[in-house]
């Protein structure tokens, strides 16, 4: 089966620094996979070399069988149509009303206005957004806010979505009650999911997968049941998942 994500002796250098160092990952379709590390750890950088956006120093990053170095802008861009991503830090265009939010990854769509539309609609369901549609993203709450993104994330139904920072600004109930939604989605189209975050605590009831980054480096990649044992043999691990917030 061809992998939905694949890094493979993956470097990057930024600055003369070894930003990400020998990192082999692999999730097979409708799997879900967190990672986690502290600040500067390199989670965000993994999640901009599986959207294409910055391309590895050495190594390969393939998503679906397809080797991101080896596309042209175009193909590249016709990968991401098939990607969903919420991004660190949020990406809602505050000039846009929550339902022209939405729309934006339609815009290239062999859809009419009025499919687009209803897909929005749908989308705005799904993630218990209902009534919002025509709200400014500012006048939303923290937790809205990153419901729209994921909405807009999931509209065109993609097989993979990257999503980083997990729990950013959210609090317990809010992320357990957004997560929950995200599992509806896995469960109905077989989602692939790769997530960051800073404690390992984010998917414990979703995923059983977890890798731990620190300083570029993959200290951890397996089930979440096997870290503690993982940490109590390695000194780096063990001080690393103390410091956990």
């Amino acid at each position: 089966m061809t992998a939905a994500v694949a890094l493979e002796g993956v470097f990057q250098h930024i600055g003369g620094r070894c930003a990400l160092a020998d990192i082999d990952l692999r999730l097979e379709p409708g799997e879900w996979l967190l990672v986690i590390g502290p600040n500067g750890a390199g989670k965000t950088l993994l999640t901009r070399l599986l959207l294409g956006l910055d391309r590895p120093s050495a190594g390969r990053v393939r998503l679906a069988g397809e080797d991101l170095g080896t596309l042209d802008a175009a193909a590249l861009r016709r990968l991401r149509q098939r990607l969903g991503a919420v991004l660190q830090g949020g990406s809602l265009l505050e000039e846009l009303t929550v339902l022209e939010n939405l729309l934006l990854p339609l815009r290239a769509a062999p859809l009419s206005r009025d499919e687009r539309a209803r897909a929005a609609r749908l989308a705005l369901t799904r993630l218990q957004l209902d009534g919002l549609e025509n709200h400014w993203p500012r006048s939303l709450s923290l937790g809205q806010r990153r419901r729209v993104e994921l909405a807009r994330a999931l509209i065109h139904r993609p097989a993979l979505v990257i999503w980083d920072g997990l729990t950013d600004g959210l609090d317990p109930g809010a992320a357990s009650d957004t997560l929950a939604l995200l599992a509806v989605e896995r469960d109905s189209q077989r989602l692939t999911l790769v997530a960051t975050d800073n404690r390992a605590a984010a998917l414990s009831d979703y995923t059983e997968r977890v890798a731990v980054l620190d300083r570029g480096r993959l200290l951890f990649d397996g089930r979440q049941c096997d870290l503690a044992a993982a940490a109590a043999e390695d000194l780096a691990l063990r001080y690393l998942l103390r410091a956990e917030p």
